[in-house]
């Protein structure tokens, strides 16, 4: 994202040319309608891919679905570090920010955490933002997906977060559910 906002700013990604070879997991989900992709780039392992709905851009959205991907995020650490050091990390770029109690799960026989935070204003945007993340670890591998909103979501808009995220898995070739069927190029769909 071109605008400064600590949503994209989870981590860094590098640009590369995509690698050769799709990777050996990636993250499946339920289909989408009704958002677009605006921003995609892979390299170096890592991925990220943005949606919003149609005529809203990566820096003027009202509701976005990202996916990433992040090789070696996890080197000698573990989910819930990473999930410390991310919140630890809102503090500074989310002033009295809220999270819920992390539900922690198993997602393919990997550690897996799901949360929702509130940040009451973003500083570089000066509005609300709310989001529900998964998050899975596989190995030295990050994979995120999270739901976000320039606003205090109603109960029905939480409700959908909630539903898509509970599509997100983790894929590979022997996996036969239906978003994994289609491949890791389905993430860019």
């Amino acid at each position: 994202m071109k605008t400064k906002s600590w949503l994209p700013a989870l981590l860094i990604l590098s640009a590369t040319a995509a690698p050769a070879a799709p990777p050996a997991e990636w993250v499946g989900q339920g289909p989408l309608p009704g958002l677009v992709i605006v921003h995609q780039l892979a390299g170096d392992g890592s991925l990220i891919v943005e949606r919003v709905p149609p005529g809203e851009t990566v820096e003027r959205w009202t509701r976005m679905v990202t996916n990433q991907r992040f090789a070696g995020q996890l080197a000698g650490g573990t989910l819930d570090q990473w999930v410390v050091n991310y919140l630890a990390g809102m503090g500074r770029d989310c002033p009295g920010y809220r999270v819920t109690p992390r539900t922690r799960l198993q997602i393919e026989g990997r550690p897996a955490v799901e949360f929702r935070l509130d940040c009451p204003r973003n500083p570089a945007t000066g509005l609300p933002e709310t989001f529900f993340m998964r998050a899975i670890g596989s190995g030295d591998v990050l994979h995120l997906a999270h739901v976000a909103f320039r606003s205090v979501p109603s109960a029905a808009e939480a409700a959908w977060a909630r539903q898509h995220l509970a599509t997100v898995t983790l894929c590979n070739r022997r996996i036969a559910s239906s978003v994994c069927r289609a491949g890791p190029e389905r993430i860019d769909r």
